[in-house]
């Protein structure tokens, strides 16, 4: 525990099905959750639920939709790579990131809070109206741009906000049924919350026509959904999910403040930067969140040289992405700070980049979790399951057909044409190798894990 009473986010393969008291053993057959036994105790926590939702049940019924509108979004892209139309792009990233990778930070989050916080999930009813909630504003959206209905548009937004709202109230909730004080289990989620619901309703005004003469409302956009929302949900988790992957503690837990302030400084500063035209503030953000990757990088090479256990797939796809952050936010501060505030956003830096952080860091970050919690999952249901075994040989290979195939692909967008059909190929093949191996997991566990929601 630091000088600030937070608790030191911990080694967890698995949360308890039940919140463990703090200082009492897990159940047996499960780890301790993230911050047990170091919390500091309060002396009026409200009662837990009796017959509430398992832990699991909440991951992985997000998970489930949320790989479901993902592959939705794969077979669009693959249509529209035959025959391109005119929305087939944007409909492709917004099941994937929208309706996919939001709905696996949703779950995850709540997954991660309530193990860190020694606690239940929200109710059942809750889970259930965020679920519906959340995938009917998103087809709503898929409809309704490219119809360019703003009934539908703005139906469709309202919807995920309210149910960001619910989201927000449900991890509140949890504080406050919480055994212990630990606020680092939700602040950097609360965060994320914040930067969507501004960015939702950008994207809103974007979509009905809006008018904005104050400056780049689609970048601010962009901002705050990617960096904001996904980035900051994932930065936050890591503390907490990498040094369970690499089963040892976080090496500096004190640099978890000073990342926090500069990721969201960084993403507030962009955001105003780009949304109302002030290139001072552009030229500052980027800096910040590359400080920020550097502080968040510190901690996990700690816990990449405190590991005293062969390293899993799922860690070593996890940290190759990291690698891929730190890159695309310099190449784009590079950009910004030598040629001016609009190159981070215009070819060929905005393609590097993106390849970067959206296939390189956003895309290997979740696909490695992905395969480790799918794992969990079966691992909880049957706890005679343990869990894969690392295989060094194969998993190095594949961590290094993935990392080459981003940096490939990224050195295609800056310049080098002859490498743009290689760095394809890689890529498409590293993603192929690792999907199919999170494909076969969520099979395992629509047969024999199924979430109870």
């Amino acid at each position: 525990m630091d000088q600030h009473g937070d608790s030191d986010p911990s080694t967890a393969v698995v949360a308890p099905e039940r919140p463990v008291a703090p200082g009492a053993p897990p159940p047996p057959g499960q780890a301790a959750a993230p911050g047990a036994g170091r919390c500091r105790s309060r002396a009026r926590a409200k009662p837990l639920q009796v017959d509430g939702l398992r832990p699991t049940d909440v991951i992985g019924a997000f998970f489930i939709a949320g790989l479901a509108m993902a592959i939705a979004g794969a077979a669009v892209a693959v249509a529209n790579a035959i025959d391109s139309w005119a929305w087939g792009r944007w409909l492709a990233l917004h099941l994937v990131l929208v309706g996919g990778i939001s709905q696996l930070v949703l779950g995850a989050s709540q997954f991660f809070a309530g193990a860190f916080l020694a606690t239940d999930p929200p109710r059942q009813a809750l889970i259930r109206v965020e679920l519906g909630g959340w995938n009917a504003g998103a087809l709503l959206l898929a409809i309704g741009v490219p119809l360019g209905s703003e009934p539908m548009v703005y139906a469709g937004a309202g919807l995920l906000l309210a149910t960001l709202g619910l989201y927000a109230a449900g991890l509140a909730e949890m504080r406050r049924r919480s055994l212990g004080s630990a606020p680092w289990a939700t602040r950097w989620y609360l965060a994320a919350t914040a930067c969507l619901v501004i960015g939702v309703i950008a994207g809103a005004m974007l979509a009905g026509a809006v008018g904005w003469s104050h400056g780049n409302l689609l970048g601010a956009h962009m901002v705050l959904n990617l960096g904001g929302w996904l980035g900051t949900a994932i930065v936050g988790t890591l503390h907490t999910f990498f040094p369970s992957l690499t089963h040892s503690r976080l090496r500096f837990p004190r640099l978890q403040g000073p990342t926090f302030a500069a990721w969201i400084g960084g993403v507030a500063l962009l955001a105003a930067g780009y949304g109302f035209s002030l290139d001072p503030a552009v030229v500052a953000g980027w800096p910040l969140l590359v400080l920020a990757s550097g502080a968040l990088a510190a901690n996990l090479l700690g816990s990449l040289t405190a590991a005293r256990r062969p390293l899993s797939l799922p860690a070593r796809v996890v940290a190759a992405a990291q690698v891929f952050l730190v890159l695309g936010l310099t190449v784009a501060a590079v950009g910004a700070i030598g040629a001016g505030p609009d190159e981070a956003l215009a070819d060929p830096t905005r393609a590097a980049t993106a390849t970067l952080l959206v296939s390189g860091w956003i895309g290997l970050t979740v696909l490695g979790s992905l395969l480790h919690l799918l794992a969990v999952l079966l691992r909880v249901r049957d706890l005679g399951r343990g869990m894969p075994e690392p295989r060094p040989a194969r998993d190095i290979a594949l961590t290094a057909v993935a990392a080459l195939g981003v940096a490939t692909a990224a050195a295609a967008d800056l310049g080098a044409g002859s490498l743009d059909r290689a760095g394809e190929t890689i890529l498409i093949a590293a993603y192929l190798l690792l999907g199919a191996r999170v494909a076969l997991l969520a099979g395992r566990v629509l047969r024999t894990a199924r979430p109870r929601i």
